[in-house]
């Protein structure tokens, strides 16, 4: 009887980032093999060579597996990042028969495919933990057939590792499968829950194996558990970033927990000897948003003028060191008047350092300008942006004439500025240390702009935008001085939409505050123009 296997390998798992950035868990090294390949070994040994892989996130990592492996045939799964792997055993459907399904992240620890299977029947793999889990849990009936399936549980049976369906099974299988996909929900669903679904025509045996046979690792640190040498034989950029900075071997680097898909990165904290840290990795899309020479300037600057003390070091390519910051409070600058002071003399240090011998390692932050690449870029996939907020963009460009023709204009500089100043980029701690972090946007432009992303991005009173102002500046304004700092509002909230509007078009965050910025955009703009009427000729 010739049998044949599917392995899913269409996923992009997570909660291994940032790892995954360079190559999809299937392709990671453990225990000295690649745990798809040693899969493909382990089923080649039971005799099975016609092997699909079912592939998404990273696909062309796994091209090299048809010209090392005869036999091998991927499939490609273009749904994988908005769908449940139920799609993946559709786009494989065709390959279904007597055949073995299993992912390609799972590491079995002696081949489960050379089974004592002689009636041919149709099971699934489990494993009896003895403790809360995750996975899906059933129960059978007196001959061991699954009658009930929920997911997680609290002890019992949990469907670990792999399934095999015979050629009945999966006729049938593909029958109900061709009939529903299109049906409200399905495709997210994962395969085991659409099975589910029809477990009454479906029957499948539970098979049980020791649970110590075969391991899904959840975590990095599941994975450095069973594979001690996992850091050192991933040949990982991140690794030799991490080692390279301070100095240590890969086999010290301890607690590996991802702490924030940021906005435009992902960052974890782990541990070295004993001391905490943080390592950032530049997400895929930053490179319309962040000009790198500028962010490294900034960054050490930062830490020269001692408004960043967690910073150690970064790379050219964006990756970044910190001191983990613990015992941090919340901020917020709307009720906690000493926070916002501490704020705001971290703005006046920054707008009062000397760059001018740095000029070529520091970009001129023209939030319009900026703001019209975002926009453009993001129409390719969003339409005609320029023409859908054309109103806007008129107004937005007549403000910038405004401020730009302004006689108080005329006699400031463009400092070095942070230009994305707003709670987040603040750490305060329970002993009133306070960090500016986050320098990816910084350049040349107006310290109008860094006050005004605290309000552009938030609502705020306009009595608390104006005392905001008066603060920062040490002294009541003028009204000619009050009317240029607050007309900086609709250009720091149109930078901001716009950016929204770019993240949006690559499917990731568009921010929290991205419908608040065009409200700002638009409220302030009518305020600017209304305000510098009969005081310009434009």
């Amino acid at each position: 009887m010739k049998k044949n296997a599917i392995i899913l390998a269409a996923g992009r798992s997570s909660s291994f980032a940032p790892f995954i950035y360079e190559k999809p868990k299937g392709l990671f090294c453990v225990r000295g093999e690649i745990l798809v390949e040693r899969q493909i070994r382990q089923l080649n040994a039971a005799g099975i060579n016609d092997i699909y892989i079912v592939v998404g996130y990273m696909k062309e990592k796994f091209f090299y597996l048809e010209e090392k492996f005869s036999g091998v045939k991927l499939i490609p799964n273009n749904t994988f990042a908005t769908k449940g792997n139920i799609m993946s055993l559709y786009d494989a459907r065709e390959y279904l028969g007597n055949t073995f399904i299993v992912c390609a992240d799972q590491y079995f620890v002696h081949n489960p495919f050379v089974d004592n299977n002689d009636n041919n029947i149709s099971y699934r793999a489990c494993m009896n933990i003895p403790h809360k889990f995750n996975e899906f849990a059933v129960k059978c009936d007196e001959n061991n057939i699954i009658t009930d399936f929920s997911a997680g549980g609290l002890g019992g049976l949990a469907m670990v590792g792999h399934a095999y369906f015979n050629v009945d099974t999966s006729r049938k299988f593909v029958e109900f499968l061709d009939n529903e996909i299109n049906d409200f929900g399905v495709g997210n669903m994962f395969w085991e829950e659409f099975w589910a679904k029809h477990m009454s025509d479906l029957p499948l045996y539970a098979r049980e194996y020791n649970r110590y046979l075969g391991f899904e690792f959840d975590c990095v640190e599941d994975l450095m558990r069973f594979d001690a040498e996992f850091l050192l034989n991933m040949d990982s950029k991140i690794i030799h970033n991490i080692c390279d900075t301070l100095d240590c071997e890969p086999e010290e680097i301890r607690k590996i927990e991802t702490i924030s898909a940021g906005l435009t990165n992902v960052s974890f904290k782990f541990e070295v000897k004993g001391y905490k840290y943080v390592y950032r990795h530049p997400g895929a899309t930053s490179g319309y948003l962040v000009q790198r020479k500028t962010e490294m300037f900034s960054q050490y600057l930062a830490k020269e003028i001692g408004v960043d003390n967690s910073f150690i070091k970064m790379g050219d390519d964006g990756f970044k060191i910190s001191h983990l910051v613990e015992n941090l409070v919340p901020c917020d600058f709307k009720n906690n008047k000493h926070q916002r002071s501490l704020a705001l003399k971290y703005l006046r240090k920054v707008h009062n350092t000397d760059v001018s011998g740095a000029r070529l390692l520091i970009r001129d932050f023209n939030p319009v300008q900026e703001g019209l690449k975002l926009i453009e870029v993001a129409s390719k996939t969003k339409g005609d942006l320029k023409t859908e907020f054309a109103e806007l963009l008129a107004r937005v460009t007549k403000v910038y004439e405004c401020i730009q023709n302004d006689d108080f204009a005329k006699n400031r500089k463009k400092t070095w500025c942070h230009c994305d100043v707003y709670e987040p980029n603040f750490l305060i701690t329970k002993d009133d240390d306070f960090y500016l972090i986050d320098w990816e946007y910084s350049g040349l432009n107006d310290p109008a702009f860094d006050l005004a992303c605290f309000y552009g991005r938030y609502h705020f009173e306009e009595d608390m935008i104006d005392e905001y102002i008066e603060e920062y500046l040490e002294h009541k304004p003028s009204f000619e001085e009050m009317r240029y700092f607050r007309a900086w509002i609709s250009m720091a909230a149109f930078y901001y939409f716009c950016w929204g509007l770019y993240k949006g078009s690559v499917g990731e965050d568009d921010g929290f505050f991205f419908v608040t910025c065009y409200r700002s955009c638009l409220k302030y703009s009518e305020e600017t123009i209304k305000a510098y009427e009969g005081v310009l000729v434009s």
